[in-house]
């Protein structure tokens, strides 16, 4: 759980170092926290690339939330959280999160790479959330590797492929202050 906070602390800070900050400052504003967690699998190394998050206001088309792109060896967020992104939005509600997944690879247990083929590289996560003016929505995508990760031996070769399966829930309360 500690080394998932401390990535996602460390890509918060280098987003913020980074991001356009575009939100006007007249408008009623919260802040939105996506963390990322996986459970165990029987590979050493799961990576992926994220490389645009957005996210669906009622009534409005998807918000871009970050286009810095993130790549994460999932395995390494075993049964922790890490921080993908943290930025404020304008207040409301909110049904839903974009993830675009561009790229990715494993290592198997002999130290064996293969690189992940992923035939729909977007992947919606239905869920409603509200943004509260000053206040802290924290949000946790579990990318379920051992569901979404399938290997397939075919003679000498091996086929893998990705088809993310991530479910979202709240890490805290929505409306919580920092």
């Amino acid at each position: 759980m500690k080394p998932l906070i401390t990535l996602l602390i460390s890509l918060l800070f280098i987003a913020s170092c980074s991001q356009d900050n575009s939100v006007d400052s007249g408008n009623r504003t919260g802040m939105l926290q996506l963390f990322l967690t996986d459970k165990p699998i029987a590979l050493k190394e799961v990576w992926v690339t994220i490389t645009d998050i957005q996210v669906h206001k009622t009534g409005e088309n998807w918000i871009n939330f970050d286009a810095n792109g993130h790549s994460v060896d999932l395995l390494t967020l075993k049964n922790r959280e890490q921080l993908l992104q943290s930025a404020p939005l304008q207040a409301g509600k909110y049904t839903g999160i974009r993830l675009e997944v561009t790229d990715g690879h494993i290592i198997d247990a002999a130290g064996n790479r293969c690189d992940l083929k992923i035939p729909s590289g977007k992947v919606e996560i239905p869920m409603n959330f509200d943004i509260n003016t000053e206040s802290n929505a924290e949000i946790v995508l579990d990318f379920g590797a051992d569901k979404s990760v399938q290997v397939t031996q075919t003679g000498h070769n091996q086929q893998c492929i990705l088809r993310p399966v991530i479910e979202a829930q709240f890490a805290s309360q929505p409306g919580s202050n920092p």
